[in-house]
């Protein structure tokens, strides 16, 4: 008997020790990261941010929650340190639920969860990302950890949901998914509606789920937006998408005649007609950049639509090849030559070309604390970059596909369709991200990146299993 308690007291320990380095081993060297690139990656965005949480001025060009949360941790520390290692803790909290979440389910041993650990978080894809002044970063470890909860709902074939802490955390990053970014609605939609349909015998506690979303969601769009003074008056975010394929029939010499004058005047406004409008199907910036005027589609977005929707009537071809191409980075596996695609970055932005933010410039500027360490990382990317001659590892879809050819594999064995559940988050992403995005970058697909790294090898595993097992 003694032998028996002794025996299972030194497996708690194990156990202990194990789900605790899962949280750990992300923590520490996220932390390595984050001494190399201190105080923290930062962009044109990102410093845009920094402007409107130092002078308290905030607009809703980007999700102001985002910005407002990032002046909340600064209430800590006045430095983009707290923010960088503010993601830091959360990508460790994630994904050290998602590995003991799997491991508990899977019955693996604990060493394959402990090298996805590693895997995961020394991979600069992933570490640079998580030091770098984004709201992708956040978005994405929210859409990480819906998956890992579909997954838990899976695995107890529902019941998971019944329990009061289950669905309060579910509501909130439903609430979260949709707030820090405008492409976030489909994910929370799909995920809510495919879940309730699937497990309809446990509808309420999905609709108190989604009770306190919309609740989460009112409160910061009412009472949250009305104490930051948030200039809400900015539609930039849900107009500019309509102008990229508007462009794409422009520079065609698509024939116009189906637009009134009124519409003719509108897009004059905008840019003159009677000059060339630059084209990239893969980038929007192309003609952003050219001084285009985006005050006529700010003020009246709807008029974009409308015009779009005849060019489209008219000549759907150009509106397919647009998006075909535009999509590209999403869904195909290998990187098209001499097309640009956005990935990590390694130096934070010139705050000299922005003579307006000069003030800024001491608290956003890089003063990597391991420089040894920084230049050893930036060498290996490089490196990396260079000789992945077709781009492989950076591309979305390659990740995407390895994950969903885990899943099937899994249904296949275990012939347990509902597993097909876990990938709705992933799939939803990339859909709204195909019709939404505005130029090629690994930031919008960061999601799939993750999710990808932390199911792919123990689904597989999983189901190279008994099948019985598996059931």
């Amino acid at each position: 008997m003694q032998s028996q308690n002794l025996h299972h007291t030194v497996a708690n320990k194990y156990n202990y020790i194990l789900e605790s380095l899962f949280y750990i081993i992300p923590f520490i060297l996220g932390l390595i990261y984050w001494l190399a690139f201190f105080p923290g990656v930062m962009s044109f965005d990102s410093v845009y941010q920094w402007k409107q949480l130092s002078t308290f001025i905030f607009t809703n060009r980007h999700p102001a929650i985002h910005t407002i949360f990032m002046w909340m941790l600064t209430r800590i520390w006045h430095s983009p340190a707290i923010i960088s290692l503010f993601q830091i803790l959360i990508a460790s909290l994630v994904i050290g639920y998602g590995l003991n979440s799997i491991r508990k389910v899977s019955k693996l041993p604990g060493y394959i969860f402990v090298a996805i650990g590693i895997l995961i978080s020394i991979n600069p894809l992933v570490g640079i990302m998580d030091v770098t002044l984004w709201k992708d970063v956040l978005y994405g470890f929210l859409v990480l950890l819906l998956s890992i909860y579909i997954f838990n709902l899976v695995s107890s074939d529902g019941k998971w949901i019944l329990k009061p802490k289950n669905f309060i955390i579910l509501g909130c990053i439903f609430a979260f998914i949709w707030l820090i970014r405008f492409n976030g609605l489909p994910v929370v939609l799909a995920s809510l509606i495919t879940t309730i349909i699937v497990y309809k015998k446990y509808y309420k506690h999905f609709i108190y789920a989604s009770l306190i979303a919309m609740a989460i969601i009112l409160f910061v769009l009412g009472p949250v937006y009305s104490w930051f003074n948030v200039i809400r008056t900015s539609t930039f975010s849900y107009g500019i998408p309509f102008i990229h394929p508007v462009v794409a029939y422009v520079n065609s010499k698509s024939d116009l005649v189906s637009l009134s004058d009124k519409e003719k005047e509108y897009l004059n406004q905008i840019y003159p007609l009677n000059n060339t409008w630059s084209y990239s199907c893969y980038d929007a910036t192309v003609f952003f950049y050219e001084g285009a005027d985006f005050t006529p589609v700010n003020e009246d977005p709807l008029m974009l639509v409308k015009i779009l929707s005849k060019l489209a009537i008219r000549d759907p071809k150009i509106m397919i090849n647009h998006f075909i191409c535009l999509s590209s980075f999403v869904w195909q596996p290998n990187q098209p030559q001499n097309v640009y695609l956005e990935t990590i970055l390694l130096d934070n932005f010139n705050t000299d070309l922005m003579p307006t933010w000069a003030i800024y410039k001491d608290e956003v500027n890089q003063n990597s604390l391991m420089p040894t360490v920084r230049d050893f990382i930036k060498h290996g990317v490089d490196a990396w970059w260079n000789r992945d001659i077709y781009k492989l590892t950076w591309r979305p879809a390659i990740y995407m596909y390895l994950f969903l050819a885990s899943l099937v594999f899994l249904v296949y064995r275990s012939r347990h369709k509902k597993w097909l559940l876990v990938s709705v988050p992933l799939i939803a992403q990339s859909i709204g991200m195909m019709f939404t995005t505005q130029l090629q970058a690994v930031r919008y697909q960061y999601p799939v990146y993750i999710i990808s790294m932390l199911f792919t090898i123990p689904l597989m595993i999983m189901a190279l299993k008994n099948r019985d097992q598996i059931s």
